[in-house]
Order: C-alpha cells, then structure tokens, then sequence
C-alpha cells in the first residue's frame, strides 16, 4: 500500500469514528446556517475603458433603443439628449472627436470622469459625468444627461 493510500485510509477512519462516537451511536450535529447575504452589490469600479465604450452606445443612434436606455439612469428619457448630440455629431467637421478621459474617481455607489470634446483650432471642452452603480450596473446620472442635454439644446 503506498503513502497516499494509507493517508486517505486514515482519513476515512477518522471521519468514521467521528460520526460513530466513541460507543459505536451515530453522532448528530446541528448545520449552522448562514445568514442571508444582504450586502448590496458592488462591481468594480470601470476605467476609462469600459466609460468610454457605454458612451459610445449611447452615441450611436443605429443601435437598440433598449440597449442604449439601459445604459441611463434615467432610461429612455434620458435618449432625447444623446439623440440630438448624435445628429451633431453627424455633421460635426471631420477633425471633431469625443473620448472619455481621467481621472476616474470613486465616491460610494458613483463614478466620475469627463467627456472631452475637441476640434482642430478650438481649445478642448471637458464636461464632468458621473455613473451610479444600479443593481451592480454603471449607468450615467441624471444629472450628466442634463449636461449633455444642455450642451446639445435638449435641456433635462
């Protein structure tokens, strides 16, 4: 017999006589039980990234409009600003560009960066955007919806 057989062997007699007692009875024992996990979920927090790709949904005017209200804390009111902003964007000079930059900060359930819009021959413009965590999602703010929808002409 080799020394994994004995060892496993010996495991086995242990785990029985546990079980049986010292006097041959079966031993009982109360399963603890846990307690029901109450923590809200909390996903890691995104980079610039995983910011920048939600954005780009939210631009893109041909993809689902479920897809892109998912990605709002307000849903599909919040799609009128990004709608009007993606109109522009199509008609934007060619050197126009938008990229989500840092820093990322955390503050509890949100996460903050900016947008930074630039052009050639124009200074760059940053607007602050904050992500709450929803249900272990991060979709914009109300409130960034409102910057955007400002920005653009669409108000809140």
């Amino acid at each position: 017999m080799n020394g994994t057989s004995r060892k496993t062997l010996g495991a086995i007699a242990v785990a029985a006589a546990v079980l049986t007692g010292t006097l041959g009875t079966v031993a009982t024992s109360t399963v603890a039980q846990a307690a029901p996990l109450v923590a809200p979920l909390h996903a890691k927090a995104p980079g610039t990234g995983e910011l920048r790709a939600k954005v780009a949904i939210l631009f893109n005017v041909n993809a689902p409009r479920a897809t892109r209200a998912a990605e709002l804390e307000n849903g599909e009111a919040g799609l009128g600003a990004f709608d009007r902003a993606a109109a522009l964007i199509a008609i934007a000079p060619a050197s126009w560009r938008w990229d989500v930059v840092g820093p990322v900060t955390v503050d509890g359930d949100l996460v903050n960066a900016r947008l930074l819009t630039s052009t050639d021959g124009y200074e760059p413009w940053y607007f602050e955007l904050s992500w709450r965590q929803v249900g272990g999602t991060w979709k914009l703010t109300k409130e960034s919806v409102c910057t955007i929808g400002n920005f653009v002409g669409t108000g809140c």
